[in-house]
């Protein structure tokens, strides 16, 4: 378990330094199995999802060497096995072992991945796309044993709803197809973009022709070795932002280009808050309190994030004056944060908006309950109460960090799956230069 000792109420101030992008650094590295040559992947975070990814590809045979703490070596010239640790589920990003492993050796075995408690991952979207390439499927238990032809055959698909790594495992089933595959209803987040982006510095050929659609001409297996590097992390950008706004707006938050924040960007404007970029560095303008209240609704790229949720309700609970709505249509669960919230003096509650049915969120139909809260309300200002918080998940446990960096006094916050650390690089250590007064025990 690590424990966060935090006292709040200081002003932070300085300049922090956004790290690769949690949910594109780690899938890059799984590109090194699509060729024998070497590639060099720059900007890579030094955290365990990385460090997961990293073991495992070694594994099954790829030689992986860090050049410098953000720049690793990988060349996987031969492959020695194809079944995937089970370890490696911890990491979210595992399951495009499918995707990578059918491409190069045409099988993989490989545990579930577990990841974080926000609600089911929809893996049936990435299944029944192998398939429809003419893929099969085995699954005893929590173990899926999959195959795929060599050559896969051309075909269009189109996801029922968004699926980001779906989509990433496609792209990479794909990638040495007989013809061209069409994927659409594809998603279109910036990390998917990273991934076509380092594979076309590969070889492959891959563009996307429409809004959601991709095509992926095959090419002949194998792929070039590349240099290749990760995009800044978006939610770690947000995260900044968000510190800086409830501490007093002295931070300068870098390597964090607009065109990855810009729904973030107008939330920020609608509540009061206004951003000044300088090429990809921003910096909050002084605002006047209270902010306005917000009606707030999460969806896939471009919409906005749902990982940038816990951080908005945030916001407008402790500095925005009246009722704040926040619906949430990606995970059918994601508000356990809240009761944490509710424990240093915010004032909420979830409810069921009327109106909607399955088909209008992104999680499966069938994890739809008409009797689930989906959205919340929230009243502020709050002025936050010290208290002692537990994390329990990777955003919820980061909001938990900013909230007590924001209320005075010293809170404690208990993260016994190390949720924290496991999205963010170093964050203890970047908010101390900061001037946070924070302890991991």
């Amino acid at each position: 378990m690590s424990i966060f000792s935090v006292k709040g109420g200081t002003r932070l101030k300085g300049v922090y330094r956004v790290s690769g992008a949690k949910n594109a650094a780690p899938k890059l590295l799984l590109a090194s199995l699509l060729t024998k040559e070497r590639c060099v992947f720059e900007n890579i975070p030094n955290f365990s999802d990385t460090q997961q990814m990293v073991t495992a590809l070694q594994h099954v045979g790829v030689r992986m060497r860090s050049l410098t703490p953000h720049t690793i070596e990988a060349q996987g010239e031969t492959i020695v096995r194809t079944r995937i640790p089970a370890a490696a589920a911890r990491a979210r990003q595992s399951v495009l072992f499918i995707g990578t492993m059918l491409a190069r050796a045409g099988r993989v075995t490989l545990s579930l991945p577990r990841g974080d408690a926000i609600g089911r991952r929809p893996l049936n979207r990435h299944f029944e796309g192998i398939k429809a390439l003419g893929g099969t499927l085995r699954h005893t238990g929590r173990t899926l044993a999959l195959t795929l032809p060599a050559r896969p055959r051309a075909m269009r698909y189109r996801f029922e709803k968004n699926t980001h790594t779906g989509t990433e495992n496609l792209i990479l089933a794909s990638v040495f197809n007989e013809g061209t595959v069409i994927l659409q209803n594809a998603a279109q987040e910036p990390e998917v973009d990273n991934l076509i982006e380092t594979l076309n510095r590969m070889g492959a050929r891959i563009r996307r022709t429409a809004p959601r659609t991709i095509a992926i001409a095959g090419v002949p297996p194998l792929l070039n070795g590349a240099r290749a590097s990760a995009i800044p992390d978006r939610l770690e950008a947000a995260t900044a932002i968000t510190a800086s706004i409830l501490t007093g707006g002295g931070i300068t938050v870098a390597r964090a280009p607009r065109r990855l924040l810009v729904p973030f960007a107008r939330f920020c404007t609608r509540i009061g808050v206004r951003l000044r970029w300088k090429g990809d560095t921003v910096a909050v303008s002084p605002f006047r309190l209270p902010l306005k209240p917000a009606r707030l609704s999460t969806g896939p790229h471009p919409g906005f994030m749902t990982d940038w949720q816990p951080l908005a309700t945030l916001i407008v609970a402790t500095l925005a004056r009246g009722k704040s709505t926040i619906h949430e249509r990606v995970f059918e669960t994601r508000w356990r944060y809240l009761q944490e919230l509710h424990n240093m003096g915010v004032r909420s509650d979830t409810f069921q908006p009327k109106g909607w049915t399955p088909k209008d969120y992104n999680f499966n139909d069938e994890d739809y309950s008409a009797r689930e809260p989906h959205a919340a309300a929230v009243w502020g200002p709050t002025r936050l109460t010290a208290t002692e918080l537990h994390s329990h998940d990777v955003r919820a446990g980061m909001d938990m960090l900013l909230a007590a960096l924001s209320a005075k006094g010293t809170s404690v916050i208990r993260d016994p799956h190390g949720h924290i650390e496991r999205g963010y690089e170093d964050i203890v250590g970047k908010l101390k230069r900061l001037g946070a007064d924070i302890t991991r025990h």
